[in-house]
């Protein structure tokens, strides 16, 4: 039997997948005019981005603009064994191999450790807990962090929910941005635990 997760995530991806490219295009350049706004507020350093799989929104656009601002950028390479993430440097134009997933990452990888992660986001809450793909990929990687990371959760507004009734594994994002803006978490009730 399909778990409320797996049937809210199943029906997310549909409708994601069921934008126009228009309406696709139009999501995405007001979420990365909002990501541009914070992250122009921001001192810059080391930033983990993703690459976009599944209709996700492509922030690498941002990229050009994010070097030339002092931004050293990285994307997430998964680590089989441990089953977390580790991040490469990258930058537009280097060369890149298949990783897992069929996910490219870099071909000689530079490991860094990013201040700042842009989370892929399939749903999230007011609370700013991510509804994701459910393989625990960034849970396990942000409960292992030895320095405090700001996370970035980015998706769209399609994906909100009062609640994705938390696990004591989920970890909120400190901000999620979607086309609508930058939300600030609202705490969880008790009858959204």
């Amino acid at each position: 039997m399909k778990t409320w997760r797996q049937n809210e995530r199943q029906r997310l991806l549909a409708a994601r997948a069921a934008l126009s490219a228009e309406q696709h295009h139009q999501i995405a350049q007001a979420c990365l005019n909002h990501i541009s706004a914070y992250l122009s507020e921001c001192e810059p350093g080391i930033l983990g981005m993703y690459w976009p799989i599944k209709k996700e929104l492509d922030c690498r656009p941002l990229a050009a603009a994010l070097i030339k601002a002092g931004w050293v950028l990285t994307v997430p390479v998964i680590n089989e064994e441990t089953r977390k993430l580790e991040f490469a440097r990258w930058q537009p134009g280097m060369p890149m191999v298949t990783g897992i997933w069929n996910i490219p990452v870099p071909e000689e990888p530079e490991w860094l450790k990013p201040s700042r992660f842009l989370v892929p986001l399939v749903g999230f809450d007011k609370a700013n807990y991510r509804l994701g793909y459910g393989g625990g990929y960034y849970d396990r990687t942000l409960a292992d962090m030895a320095e405090p990371v700001e996370t970035i959760g980015v998706g769209m507004e399609l994906g909100r929910f009062e609640t994705i009734h938390p696990q004591e594994w989920d970890i909120p994002m400190h901000r999620i941005i979607t086309e609508a803006g930058i939300q600030i978490a609202e705490p969880q009730s008790s009858s959204d635990l």
